[in-house]
Order: structure tokens, then C-alpha cells, then sequence
């Protein structure tokens, strides 16, 4: 992970791809296709990002974890086998999502699993029902794009425990300009047709990627606006060229 210091060129903190979960009950109409469609959007490159993202959840210190938009659980699971493979420190796992009907996979997933691992509904906007300074880990992947985040850093700063650590696993931008660009390209030429063609004519799950993929700030700028936010030794670290990074910022220990 490298160190970023350079500032952010924007202050806009929005939702990059307008997403409304009051509004749109998408997640919901897919959660039982969910899974299926990110092998589709990602050509299967989703599963080694998100095993990067768990092993460094894993490796860092701290018991207890909270995973935000967790969808059908692939973090926390992930998180989960890791800690079963190898000699870690213990943790206590939560997922938590806002949408019910993504959560009741999660929970088919975990059936019969350790309670160490739970399950939680939760607005990552309003994590009101989670008490401040209580949680040494906070992880949200591929659900930033989607929501607010200037809000959703606020709570996410307010819940950590002074020291605590933040993850985001999200869209980024590729380092080659020109690449990035064919990139783009691709998206929005193939993928409109894969996902109409996966999700049987429900537009709204890929105008959603397409648009926060689009809008999702670069990797500077999103670390400007984690440093924006109150976190410390904030940095990155871009897979697949760029496509996506994880990026990592620590609550200070004294406020």
C-alpha cells in the first residue's frame, strides 16, 4: 500500500451512480441471480479481489469486524474461511446490508456456521443501532459507488474505535489513460447487453454499474475524501491494473 498526500480535486461526496434504495428495489428483484451476475459483470475477477480484501481484513489486528453492504455475505465468508486456514487472531464477524432479501442468502450461506459470524440489517447511511468507538475493522466492497458517501464515511469514522481500520474495495481508475478509456469502452458497449440478457431486461441493475463505474471518484480523489473524513496513514492498492482498488485509512488514536 502506498501513501497518498495528494489533496482531493472535489468536494463532491455523492452518490456516483444516483442509486436510491427507497426508490428502487433492484437488489431485492436480483438477490437470487446476485451472485451469478457478478461472475457475469466481472468475467469471475470479482472473487480474487474480494479474497484480497478479506486476507487483509484478516491480517489486521483487531476483533471486531463490520462489514457494510454486505450483500449475500462474500466478504464475511471469505473473511470466515481465511480465519479457519490460518493461526489469526479471533474475530467476531458482522454483516449487515439494507436489503432483507440479499440478507436471507447470506443466511442460507452461513447456516450451521460459527457464531462468531452474524448478521445484521443495517443502512450504512445510519448505522444508529451501532454504538460509537465499538468496532476495530470496517469493510464496505462495491457498495460505495452506490450510496452517499460522505455519510456513509461519517458513520463508518464514528463507529471505529480510535485506531480502528477502514476498507473500501471499489471501482477505480486504470494508471493508462488510454486503457482505461478502451475499458470504458467495453462497459458500456458489452455490458448493457450481458446484463440485460442475465437479468432478464431489468435495466436497472447494470445502469447502476455503469454509472458509479463512470462517477466513482479516482483513486487520489476518494483518499483525499477519506482524509476529508478524519482518517489518518490513509492509502491504496490497485488491482487488475486499476479497475478496482482498496483503499484504507486508520481513525486517529487521539482526537
Amino acid at each position: 500500500m502506498r501513501d497518498v498526500t495528494a489533496p482531493p480535486r472535489t468536494n463532491a461526496l455523492d452518490n456516483a451512480a444516483s442509486f436510491d434504495a427507497k426508490a428502487d428495489n433492484v437488489f431485492a428483484r436480483i438477490s437470487q441471480r446476485y451472485d451469478q451476475l457478478c461472475d457475469v459483470f466481472s468475467l469471475g475477477i470479482h472473487r480474487l479481489w474480494k479474497r484480497r480484501i478479506a486476507s487483509k481484513i484478516v491480517q489486521s489486528p483487531g476483533a471486531v469486524v463490520f462489514d457494510a453492504a454486505s450483500g449475500t455475505g462474500d466478504i464475511p465468508l471469505r473473511i470466515r474461511r481465511l480465519l479457519s486456514r490460518w493461526p489469526h487472531e479471533e474475530k467476531i464477524i458482522v454483516a449487515s446490508d439494507i436489503c432483507p432479501e440479499m440478507l436471507a442468502i447470506a443466511r442460507r450461506r452461513i447456516a450451521g456456521g460459527e457464531p462468531s459470524l452474524t448478521i445484521e440489517e443495517h443502512d450504512a447511511h445510519d448505522l444508529r443501532a451501532v454504538a460509537s468507538n465499538s468496532i476495530d475493522i470496517y469493510s464496505i466492497s462495491f457498495g460505495m459507488k452506490i450510496c452517499r458517501r460522505e455519510q456513509v464515511l461519517a458513520e463508518a469514522f464514528r463507529v471505529l474505535k480510535p485506531g480502528g481500520v477502514f476498507f473500501c474495495l471499489e471501482a477505480a481508475r486504470i494508471t493508462v489513460a488510454p486503457l482505461h478509456a478502451l475499458y470504458l469502452a467495453y462497459m458500456d458497449w458489452c455490458l448493457p447487453i450481458i446484463a440485460w440478457v442475465a437479468t432478464g431486461g431489468d435495466r436497472s441493475a447494470y445502469n447502476y454499474l455503469l454509472k458509479g463505474v463512470h462517477e466513482f471518484p479516482d483513486q487520489q480523489t476518494f483518499a483525499g475524501e477519506l482524509r476529508q473524513a478524519g482518517f489518518e496513514s490513509v492509502g491504496f492498492e490497485n488491482l487488475t491494473l486499476g479497475i478496482v482498488a482498496i483503499h484504507e485509512g486508520v481513525k486517529p488514536r487521539s482526537l
